[in-house]
């Protein structure tokens, strides 16, 4: 998490009686996270893991606990481990004045846990994402290819070694597959089918979900397949990118595309260890995609959502982001169309050309893979990109453009 976020972080819990809600995958950083505010507080900081029984026992009297623990910062981990601590803070701050602040991290989306629960507004929720390209000095394009290939997830980008970076990632997976699915899932999902699933969807990175496909390779059914779908996209390890909505009378894919959202995580699972390795794996276009697309959603804020359009002859703009309208409820109006490509030489056919006239965004733009980052160069002649109002841009100078949207 960049320093523009931290401080937007210190600045709602200053707040009276505002309660920060960290949600992000597991190992991303959240404690020291919390650390790091309880540092610019000056506050004491007080930890709490509710995955361990000591810690719980701590909390059996939560308003003679956090009473005497006021003048605190109290950061309690793993907060679906015991769901009713919620219900228990919220009567507190609402009863005591004199009270701490507080700091909520899980590991799952808290959407999804706490479904039945009716967030107040005192309840601020804040993703935290892996290491992003944009708090990175990212004007040597070395830093790029690295933080595409090894992701962004804390040591990763410093492991001296293959070895070193593969038992890292590991680690990671064998938090996930070894967690507690009943709380999301209604019972405890199969680890071994877990990590099967996980595989499974990297060879498929990128691709139109098809439930049939993945059943059949787990040898499982189709409504159990999408337990560990939601399982898996819950503790923040794959994204779902929905097809864009279609107002017209064109037939359009409807199904979700599936990624692997860390880099890293995927060429892990891929058994990918160098750029070399990368830049001639079949794997290489949907790797891209979606570290672009994955990239672009740590920066984009709230009332700007992602969706890709394909149509029935496989023309597709992978990544459209539309944006909430201000006097229509529920209404998004697509804003700025993102075409991601691999070539050297950008793809611009009629099928494209009428999928962008179908859409009525503002700023279209083509990233590439271009290990010069030459900004502005291309063999595309430039009033063939002008007449379809579309620019060809590098992924640091895109974040930069939309890490200004309002």
């Amino acid at each position: 998490m960049g320093k523009a976020t931290l401080n937007l972080a210190v600045s709602r819990i200053f707040r009276q009686n505002q309660i920060l809600v960290l949600h992000g995958p597991v190992l991303v950083g959240k404690r020291v996270l919390a650390e790091q505010i309880a540092k610019q507080l000056r506050k004491k900081i007080l930890i709490l893991d509710l995955s361990k029984s000591m810690d719980r026992r701590r909390i059996i009297h939560p308003d003679l606990f956090f009473s005497a623990h006021s003048k605190e910062l109290i950061f309690i981990e793993a907060i679906d481990c015991m769901p009713s601590i919620l219900v228990d803070i919220k009567k507190f701050t609402s009863r005591f004045k004199n009270q701490p602040k507080f700091i909520l991290s899980t590991d799952f989306r808290f959407q999804t846990v706490f479904r039945f629960f009716q967030v107040p507004k005192k309840f601020i929720l804040q993703e935290v994402f892996p290491g992003s390209l944009l708090s990175l000095k990212f004007n040597k394009s070395e830093v790029i290819w690295q933080h595409w290939l090894k992701g962004g997830f804390p040591g990763f980008l410093s492991a001296p070694s293959n070895r070193v970076m593969g038992n890292r990632a590991e680690r990671i997976l064998d938090q996930i597959v070894s967690a507690d699915s009943v709380p999301l899932v209604g019972h405890q999902l199969d680890r071994n089918k877990i990590r099967r699933c996980l595989e499974l969807i990297a060879q498929l990175n990128g691709s139109i979900l098809n439930f049939q496909v993945l059943a059949r390779a787990m040898g499982i059914s189709g409504p159990t397949v999408l337990r560990y779908i939601q399982f898996l996209e819950a503790s923040f390890f794959i994204r779902l990118l929905p097809a864009l909505p279609g107002e017209n009378k064109k037939r359009l894919a409807k199904a979700p595309k599936i990624y692997i959202r860390d880099a890293g995580i995927l060429h892990h699972l891929l058994g990918i260890q160098s750029l070399r390795a990368l830049s001639k794996s079949t794997c290489q276009a949907g790797s891209w995609e979606g570290y672009v697309i994955e990239e672009i959603a740590k920066i984009l804020p709230d009332k700007y959502q992602m969706y890709y359009y394909r149509t029935q002859h496989a023309a597709e703009i992978q990544l459209v982001i539309t944006k909430k309208e201000k006097f229509s409820a529920g209404s998004e109006k697509p804003a700025i169309a993102v075409l991601i490509q691999t070539g050297s030489i950008p793809v611009i056919n009629r099928a494209l050309k009428n999928c962008l006239s179908d859409l009525p965004t503002r700023k279209n733009y083509i990233v590439q893979v271009n290990h010069n980052e030459e900004r502005g160069s291309t063999d595309l002649p430039s009033d063939s990109l002008a007449t379809i109002n579309c620019s060809l841009i590098s992924l640091a100078d895109l974040l930069q453009k939309l890490s200004l949207l309002r």
